[in-house]
């Protein structure tokens, strides 16, 4: 319940926390660890509990993601070289190294997919940007993984807070929308790696 109040005390304020929040795990390069999928559905949650406002949130929500991954891009593009030519602990090379064969596999639509993966989503723009991938191609694929994103978690959280009980044991609802957020990157992770392994084996 201590977001729910939380979040009425705040007020406008409250959307502006989401906003930098969601803006950061992805635009900063060095913020990896914080919430995404979890900030999304407690939110949509809340929005659905008639706490924030839905309408408000869909936009900014889509803007910060869309953004994040435009800064990100943009700083791989121009300093990422610099940042990977020396040992630094905010880039781990094991994440780099696992992002960037994420992108090779992929192409743009590691963009998209990127999201759905913590860690490999605040890389894979990062990587993107110092492959010089072009900068129109970034655009179309952060916009559609931006609304893709949003669309499933936001919606999941939503549809979940307007179930009947939700408002009555609300703290337990937000409990079980963090838990959900970590099955679709877990599932994603899992066909990944199975794929690999079978590539691996031929």
């Amino acid at each position: 319940m201590y977001l729910a109040e939380l979040a009425a005390q705040l007020g406008p304020w409250a959307y502006a926390a989401i906003f930098a929040t969601i803006f950061a795990e992805t635009g900063l390069v060095v913020t990896p660890f914080l919430p995404g999928e979890s900030l999304l559905l407690t939110s949509g949650t809340l929005a659905g509990a008639d706490i924030l406002d839905i309408a408000i949130l869909a936009p900014l929500l889509f803007a910060a993601a869309f953004l994040g991954d435009v800064c990100n891009y943009l700083i791989g593009r121009f300093v990422g070289r610099h940042l990977l030519s020396k040992p630094r602990k905010y880039l781990r090379p094991e994440h780099v190294e696992k992002a960037h064969e994420f992108y090779e596999r992929h192409g743009g639509m590691a963009i998209v997919l990127a999201r759905f993966l913590p860690i490999v989503r605040t890389l894979a723009p990062f990587v993107a940007g110092v492959a010089r991938m072009e900068f129109h191609r970034l655009l179309f694929f952060a916009a559609v993984a931006a609304a893709l994103w949003v669309t499933v978690f936001l919606g999941a959280g939503y549809l979940f807070g307007n179930v009947p009980w939700v408002t009555d044991y609300l703290a337990l609802a937000l409990a079980i929308a963090v838990a959900a957020s970590a099955v679709p990157g877990l599932v994603i992770w899992a066909v990944h790696h199975l794929r690999r392994g079978r590539t691996g084996a031929d």
